[in-house]
């Protein structure tokens, strides 16, 4: 007998820039599954009309129109959500923005600003919005959380300030995974791609059909609404959701070389070895890095300490 579908009556959930394109793909689906939404984005219309088509549709959602780059605006933001469903189960941590510049064209003056916009909706965003709602996850022994980060950490032109912010959203993602996994709070990171209507004309691109076809925002839904569901065991982790495509991404460290009295040369002599991710490991946490990938290299030293104490005691 096939398993039931997955629903979501009874819990409520926070999406942030959920008016259009993704977020709104987002929202419409977990109220299309039974959950009540708060449909949160600046922009009031936008917000409006996906909070008014849920509702036309038989689920049951709110707009809110503050915004998750100032400490306030997620405090308000979790105020009116508890206050229209009371206990908040899931957060869509999903608004964001987007100016395009090359680094070399910034300067000491118009840098700053550029980066502080980006620091404040993508990496400061999400802690504004959980700030307020994660005592109350970790006291009801239950929390779902999606970080929404980007491709662009695998490097873009143009986009420096926006892929380090969600860098920074991966690596906050890893540490709120290990705070909250004793307490029933799972947090995990998609990196999503789909077209949306502020995506760059494909017209030309060969590969442009098959993008048109399969990479949209209702193909990349299925996947965010699964890990916000209680079945899904994921915490901590990152996929990268690819319209209708999920994988698994992992940060590895390759077996490496190791000299208790390196010079660059010695490095410079095996940097292929170092380079090579033929042997890799997949660090779980610093400490499982620490004691799993890097202590087995020294095992002699630790074994007979009187051997390389020096080297050894500065690890």
């Amino acid at each position: 007998m096939a398993a039931p579908p997955l629903r979501f009556d009874g819990r409520a959930a926070v999406v942030t820039g959920a008016g259009r394109g993704l977020g709104r793909a987002y929202a419409r689906l977990l109220a299309e599954r039974g959950a009540q939404v708060v449909v949160n984005d600046v922009e009031a219309e936008a917000a409006d009309q996906v909070a008014d088509e849920i509702n036309e549709a038989g689920g049951t959602a709110i707009a809110d129109y503050h915004s998750v780059a100032t400490p306030q605006g997620g405090v308000s933001l979790a105020a009116q959500a508890q206050e229209a469903f009371g206990a908040i189960h899931i957060v869509i941590n999903n608004a964001g923005v987007n100016r395009a510049a090359q680094f070399a064209d910034m300067t000491a003056q118009t840098g700053p600003a550029l980066f502080d916009e980006m620091i404040a909706v993508h990496l400061l965003g999400p802690c504004h919005v959980l700030w307020p709602l994660w005592p109350a996850m970790v006291r009801q022994g239950f929390g779902r959380v999606v970080n929404v980060g980007s491709g662009a950490v695998w490097g873009l032109r143009g986009q420096a300030a926006y892929a380090a912010c969600k860098a920074g959203v991966m690596g906050l993602t890893r540490s709120l995974g290990r705070e909250g996994r004793r307490c029933g709070v799972q947090v995990n990171c998609v990196l999503p791609w789909a077209v949306t209507d502020r995506s760059p004309d494909r017209s030309d691109d060969k590969f442009g059909p098959v993008i048109d076809a399969h990479m949209h925002p209702d193909n990349v839904a299925p996947a965010v609404v699964w890990l916000a569901h209680e079945d899904c065991g994921a915490n901590g982790e990152f996929f990268t959701v690819d319209g209708p495509r999920i994988a698994r991404l992992a940060w590895v460290a390759s077996r490496g070389h190791t000299d208790l009295d390196p010079t660059p040369e010695t490095y410079r002599d095996h940097w292929e070895k170092i380079m090579d991710l033929a042997e890799f490991t997949v660090p779980r946490s610093t400490n499982d890095h620490m004691r799993n990938t890097v202590m087995p290299h020294f095992a002699p030293t630790i074994e007979n300490p009187e051997g390389r104490s020096g080297r050894a005691g500065g690890i």
